[in-house]
This record gives structure tokens, sequence and C-alpha cells, in this order.
């Protein structure tokens, strides 16, 4: 079994800059992914809701991808709002030749229906 974990706050001890990272385990219990959220979701619309993730996170800047041997070939990894980018999902394709793309997310009542 693979495991795609989430995300979760994650303090870079050489930056001291905090990522929504998600980690990617292999059957045998080894890291072989470790995503950190691209696209931060910052919202303000007047008199009604305002979430700034660049207020707290910073955001990543790789691709993310493992493979997961002939059962599943190479799987590409983004973390919520990543999946509003069709950039990034057609780079993972590319360069990966990804043939699943995972997005953990949590969309909230307001924000969710449009994503």
């Amino acid at each position: 079994m693979y495991i795609i974990g989430g995300s979760i706050p994650e303090i870079n001890l050489d930056d001291g800059k905090i990522y929504n990272t998600c980690l990617c385990i292999s059957p045998s219990g080894k890291l072989i992914g470790k995503h950190r959220k691209v696209h931060l979701f910052d919202i303000d619309v007047p008199g009604g809701i305002r979430f700034m993730e660049s207020d707290t996170l910073a955001p990543g800047n790789t691709l993310t991808a493992f493979s997961a041997g002939e059962s599943f070939g190479n799987i590409g990894v983004g973390i919520c709002y990543d999946i509003r980018f069709p950039e990034y999902a057609l780079l993972l394709t590319k360069k990966y030749k990804c043939n699943l793309i995972v997005y953990p997310g949590a969309f909230n009542m307001t924000t969710g229906p449009a994503h």
C-alpha cells in the first residue's frame, strides 16, 4: 500500500518557513515524495469571507511525483488549491508521465462548491 498522507504544517529548519506539506510513503515505509503546496489560497471578499494562507504559510516551488511501480505507474501530487491550476497537472504529465494525480484537500462550504 502506498500512503499519500494528506497535508500537515511543516517548519523547514533551513529557512524557518512553514509549508503545507504532503508526505508520500512506499509499501516498505520509505519516504518517496514530499510535496509543499505551490498555490496558496488567499481570498478576501468585501463583506464576506477573508482567508489568507499566505499570512502563515510559504509556497512550495517544485513538482512532486513518485513511481508506484508497474501497477500504478507515476503518481503526481498537489495539495488542495493546486487543483485549480491546470498548468501544474500538465507539467506533471509532461515531465513525469503521471498516470494519476492526487490532490488531498479540504474545501469549506463557502468556497468548496466552486472547486
